[in-house]
């Protein structure tokens, strides 16, 4: 008789066990998965196709570019059918007969149509410290008709990044090196450069 009711015990307290465990699996299922925050933050709230011009400031010069559209015709060899589309390129402000390399000006436009911060470091008064008493680059967007003008500063040499504050922001962030780099080149490095093909010279016996 004493051994049934310890059975009945035992089998009384694996139910309860076993019913305790379905709940916690039960609750477990039911909760949300935690996801990791993407840390990036968006700086800019247009995209690369809204640039419409460009003007950066590196040392001493100032680089001015703007996007020109063209309506272009093309005739059908067959039959003789012409066509018109417009197509978009950017050129010098004041150089407009330059031809630019249009590849380097599209490696801009992606740079500040995806610009991120890497960190947002607060409002800090100390410019000086980070090299934005004297930025090492300003950068003046024109997208869908409004401005927005960005100063890099100096780089930081544990981690790489590039110290940027935005105008009419009070916030110091840190944005990606290449944000800085794709902004190397002058205005004659921006020209594209034609190299003629040269027959080779007949040689007389």
């Amino acid at each position: 008789m004493k051994q049934k009711r310890l059975l009945l015990f035992v089998l009384v307290g694996l139910v309860v066990v076993l019913d305790a465990g379905l709940a916690l699996v039960t609750h477990l299922a039911a909760e949300p998965e935690e996801t990791e925050d993407d840390p990036s933050i968006a700086l800019t709230d247009y995209a690369a196709a809204d640039i419409t011009a460009i003007q950066y400031t590196r040392g001493d010069e100032t680089v001015n570019l703007e996007r020109i559209t063209e309506t272009v015709e093309t005739t059908d060899e067959e039959t003789g059918e012409v066509t018109t589309e417009e197509e978009s390129r950017w050129t010098l402000t004041d150089r407009p007969d330059e031809t630019v390399e249009q590849t380097l000006i599209n490696s801009m436009t992606t740079a500040l149509g995806t610009l991120t911060a890497t960190r947002d470091l607060g409002e800090n008064e100390s410019l000086a410290q980070f090299g934005l008493d004297e930025p090492v680059l300003t950068v003046c967007a024109t997208a869908n008709g409004e401005e927005h003008i960005y100063y890099y500063g100096d780089t930081n040499e544990v981690t790489g990044e590039v110290y940027l504050m935005v105008e009419g922001e009070t916030s110091l962030y840190t944005v990606s090196y290449t944000s800085l780099n794709v902004f190397q080149y002058t205005a004659d490095e921006l020209i594209q450069v034609i190299t003629a093909e040269v027959e080779p010279e007949e040689t007389s016996e």
